[in-house]
């Protein structure tokens, strides 16, 4: 985004009064609870969230200058602590976690991340039910000649950001590692937080429950009801052919495994790599 910005009063950043900055960001990846999470968060009264949620900012929509960036969080009042944007699409930007930086970098970063290979598919299930087929043709694939498609466009080399219905920049999305390891080289470590999907949605022990909710709180100081999630997503049963699960498998392992130890958590003996 440009240098400019709004006159309008708000928060301080870096000591400078200026336009109320967005100060906390969930920069997603796609398909793992960032709707709920926004909802959740929201529900507080502490944190505003605008209306649609994902504003793609930060060079996502080219044309969003930050004066306009800065205009859709306009309805922000004093009693909100935190400003959020929730753009799904963040996590996976190569430019993006430096230009956060540069605009705000006191900002504090939610990452929330999913089995990489579910991840995908809840995401291509997803795209199929609500975008035209016009828009990529990708879409139109069915799913194992959609990954085929993916996996063949990558050994060309990294998607083009403006595709967004790509198969290609859809496997991007996964890779946790070196996402992460992006943000982690622009903020400290106390400003991320990384939550991971299965401990909202499907607890195996007591000892995981609730950990979103002690996360947000020891991070934000804002308490969370988990009663207000909502998981819509209604994807349909997919069958993926055995020797495309494995070379997934061996593509995602590496980032996997670099994700756990940024965040220090074993993510191979979680799902299974």
């Amino acid at each position: 985004m440009s240098e400019q910005s709004t006159a309008r009063p708000g928060l301080r950043t870096r000591g400078i009064q200026d336009a109320r900055r967005v100060n906390l960001i969930g920069v997603g990846a796609p398909r793992t609870a960032t709707t709920s999470l926004a909802r959740m968060l929201a529900a507080t009264g502490q944190v505003f969230v605008p209306d649609g949620k994902e504003v793609n900012g930060f060079g996502i929509t080219p044309e969003l200058t930050q004066t306009l960036y800065d205009l859709r969080f306009a309805e922000a009042r004093g009693q909100h602590r935190y400003i959020a944007d929730f753009s799904p699409v963040y996590l996976s930007g190569a430019c993006v976690p430096q230009r956060i930086k540069s605009y705000n970098p006191d900002a504090r970063i939610i990452a929330t991340l999913r089995e990489p290979i579910a991840r995908m598919l809840s995401q291509y299930c997803h795209m199929r039910q609500t975008q035209d087929p016009s828009l990529d043709s990708d879409l139109r694939l069915d799913v194992n000649a959609y990954i085929r498609r993916g996996l063949s466009d990558l050994q060309a080399g990294d998607p083009a950001p403006d595709r967004w219905y790509s198969a290609a920049l859809n496997v991007t999305h996964s890779f946790y590692g070196r996402s992460l390891e992006r943000y982690f080289a622009c903020f400290a470590r106390k400003q991320i937080l990384v939550l991971i999907y299965d401990d909202l949605l499907q607890p195996r022990g007591f000892w995981r429950r609730g950990r979103w909710e002690r996360g947000l709180r020891s991070f934000l100081g804002v308490a969370v009801n988990r009663r207000v999630w909502e998981n819509q997503a209604a994807d349909e049963q997919l069958t993926v052919e055995p020797d495309l699960v494995a070379e997934l498998r061996a593509l995602f392992a590496p980032q996997v495994k670099t994700a756990g130890r940024l965040i220090g958590r074993d993510l191979s003996a979680l799902w299974g790599y």
